[in-house]
């Protein structure tokens, strides 16, 4: 009987425990609660910066990734950050298009083009601008006029004739043939270029251009008209190069048919292959612009924009003649 009354104690004295308990853990739960409701919103991820879409021609080159790194610095101090994306070909139009129209779909607030064929975008970029997309060229300028939602920064193009005019006007001593490689109907500097440097020439009635062949984006069509120019001309002094791949395809085909150097190459558009080419002596100059300043000033003439404000007229960035010395000539930025 007396083991039964200690059984029915203890069993009383759990219930009363467990009476107790029960608002103190409820009460703990509540501040635990109230701990992690005050902590959350530094628990939840922050907000994404706004986002400017970059698209250059194709990535994974010097001259490219200057402008990236450009476009950075430039988006970064205003809050803002780069989306970077790009084909792996420069002659992949329908690729780079894809990419474009992803990206605004996505939330990106501008558009920077490096065109692959600035024909080939006009639709594309005439859709952008109708929902008041900010859309700004790199390397060239575009088909259609610029204005409110449209404008470029590129390399003074004039001046790029000019200049590779000069270096061939003195490698050449002031006369005898010479031809142009790359030319590219789809890529503008290349003709503004080419024409640039032949009336540059006209100062020079002993020099003569021979030939203008195309070959500005595959590289095995540079290196196959410059072995045809070299078959045809059997005088010729130098080669100007309007673009980085007409320069790498012509300087494959000297160095198989010239490698005695005869003939001076005069490339353009500097890139860390170029480079150490122009420092072993495979060519014999790069008539270049500074990319990062094209990206810099890419994203500022967007951040305008997305103020409310029109985006400024076309800037040009002046360019520099390398040699295995270094930099001959340089230029500033011309609005």
């Amino acid at each position: 009987m007396a083991e039964k009354e200690a059984k029915g104690d203890n069993v009383h004295g759990r219930l009363q425990l467990r009476t107790n308990i029960r608002p103190l853990m409820a009460a703990a739960l509540g501040a635990c609660c109230g701990c992690l409701a005050a902590l959350a919103p530094t628990l939840r991820k922050p907000p994404s910066a706004p986002v400017i879409a970059f698209i250059p021609r194709t990535t994974g080159t010097s001259f490219t990734e200057d402008m990236h790194h450009g476009a950075d610095v430039a988006a970064q101090a205003s809050g803002y950050q780069i989306y970077w994306n790009g084909p792996t070909r420069e002659d992949d139009l329908d690729r780079q298009i894809l990419i474009a129209e992803k990206a605004v779909d996505h939330g990106a607030r501008a558009l920077i083009l490096g065109p692959t064929n600035v024909t080939g975008l006009t639709t594309t970029v005439n859709e952008f601008t109708a929902r008041k997309v900010p859309v700004v060229f790199v390397q060239t300028e575009p088909a259609e006029p610029t204005g409110a939602f449209l404008s470029c920064v590129e390399p003074d193009q004039e001046e790029f004739g000019k200049t590779a005019a000069a270096r061939a006007a003195l490698v050449t001593q002031g006369r005898g043939e010479i031809a142009i490689v790359g030319v590219d109907r789809d890529t503008p500097e290349t003709l503004s270029r080419a024409d640039s440097f032949v009336r540059a020439l006209t100062a020079y009635p002993a020099i003569r251009v021979v030939a203008e062949t195309p070959g500005a984006v595959q590289l095995m069509e540079a290196e196959q008209s410059t072995r045809e120019l070299i078959g045809s001309y059997p005088q010729l002094k130098a080669i100007f190069a309007v673009s980085a791949e007409a320069t790498q395809g012509a300087m494959l085909a000297l160095q198989e048919e010239e490698p005695q150097g005869r003939i001076a190459l005069i490339g353009s558009d500097r890139d860390l292959f170029l480079e150490a080419d122009l420092q072993a002596g495979k060519l014999d100059s790069l008539v270049t612009a500074d990319s990062y300043q094209m990206g810099y000033l890419a994203v500022e003439a967007a951040l305008k924009a997305l103020k409310g404000e029109p985006l400024p007229p076309p800037q040009r960035v002046g360019v520099e003649l390398l040699t295995k010395d270094g930099a001959k000539t340089a230029g500033n930025v011309d609005h």
